[in-house]
């Protein structure tokens, strides 16, 4: 782990209700600078030597990439306007690190990836047989990489229907699994299995008439062999009977996590399909790595309504939690614009959390060292009831 205070490009923030020390990006390559989705595990790459984060140019739509240096002995940072999701290609952002200190962004039907010296090269392309003269709207939700690091799951939106076909980064061989009629999408490899991933339901909107449809099971399991579609607990009936799943992904031990958004966090067995609370809580967007040790922000959505977000720590070991951020004062920007939620996320090895803050009166990154942070939850922190 490095000393981040002594890291020229951050400068640190002690929360002031909780007490926890976190470090924000203060060295600047854009107006706002967010952190990558909290499924890329805050944009920091598997050796935690980099962290990738998007920069973000109000009013443009669409970002860019940049790349720091964690290093205090070697800093620097570098943005790359040649990489970066172009606007219109999906509700989230298309990043993922991999082992190295490179990150993936599509552009179109084609898929890139970049290093932090800025070297670009194109890793795989759509087929053009599949695509036709049609219109192409998403590669991919999350660039995920199945757990034998040969093939890349794709949820691609073309001509107003959904494929999802998987990628071999070897061979460039595409394999549509499904094409479905209805929007899905958040397709997500699972680390440990390499025929199992999850995807979710989405919201429909009829592109003539705008009429809106809403989502009946919004977490399926699926397999590569497109033998298996099944909903993650059946007996649940979106919005219709109060619940709220969204959000989900893969532990690293292969569970998958997901927030009832207003109730709490659940983990589930893939295999025995069993379904247990983690965190008594209702968060919005939660992340773990072995299921200890758990980050969640409430609620991005109330933003500026009633309270301000905040982002809390849960020790599910010792059933306490505390808050990373009290207080994240509302941010100027429109609702959804450039989907600037705090999306707290544990980084590969655990070293560090990070998010999106506005505690400095911006967007900004937040790195939290996660020691400290269990340490100062064993001494001040709540009780979970």
């Amino acid at each position: 782990m490095y000393d981040l205070s002594k890291h020229p490009y951050f400068e640190e923030f002690v929360d002031p209700k909780s007490g926890v020390k976190s470090y924000i990006l203060k060295e600047r390559v854009a107006d706002l600078q967010s952190c990558l989705y909290f499924t890329e595990m805050g944009g920091i790459t598997a050796d935690e030597k980099y962290m990738w984060f998007h920069c973000f140019d109000y009013p443009k739509k669409g970002n860019t990439l940049a790349v720091v240096s964690l290093d205090p002995e070697k800093p620097f940072i570098r943005r790359f306007n040649n990489a970066g999701t172009t606007p219109g290609m999906g509700c989230m952002t298309n990043m993922y690190t991999l082992d190295g200190n490179y990150a993936f962004f599509p552009v179109g039907p084609q898929l890139f990836k970049i290093d932090v010296d800025g070297n670009i090269s194109k890793v795989f392309e759509v087929d053009k047989e599949l695509i036709q003269s049609r219109r192409f709207d998403r590669f991919s939700t999350h660039t995920t990489v199945d757990a034998s690091g040969e093939l890349i799951l794709m949820d691609m939106f073309i001509g107003g229907k959904c494929y999802i076909a998987t990628g071999n980064l070897k061979t460039g061989e595409m394999k549509v699994i499904h094409k479905f009629v209805r929007q899905y999408n958040h397709a997500q490899f699972s680390p440990t299995d390499p025929n199992l991933f999850i995807l979710d339901e989405e919201w429909e909107t009829d592109p003539v008439s705008g009429e809106r449809f809403s989502i009946d099971k919004r977490i399926w399991l699926m397999d590569i062999h497109g033998t298996k579609f099944e909903p993650i607990d059946p007996d649940k009936w979106f919005f219709h009977d109060g619940s709220v799943y969204c959000h989900d992904f893969w532990s690293k031990d292969g569970y998958i996590c997901w927030p009832d958004l207003d109730v709490c966090v659940y983990e589930y067995n893939p295999y025995t399909k069993e379904k247990n609370v983690t965190w008594n809580r209702a968060i919005c967007h939660a992340h773990t790595l072995h299921r200890k040790y758990w980050v969640g922000d409430a609620n991005p959505y109330d933003w500026g309504t009633h309270k301000d977000c905040k982002v809390w720590f849960f020790d599910r070991e010792n059933q306490k939690e505390i808050e990373i951020f009290s207080a994240l004062p509302r941010h100027k920007y429109p609702s959804g614009y450039y989907h600037l939620d705090p999306h707290p996320a544990f980084s590969p090895k655990g070293t560090y959390v990070v998010s999106m803050t506005t505690v400095k009166g911006n967007i900004d990154v937040a790195i939290t060292p996660t020691v400290p942070l269990i340490e100062r939850c064993k001494e001040v922190g709540s009780k979970v009831k």
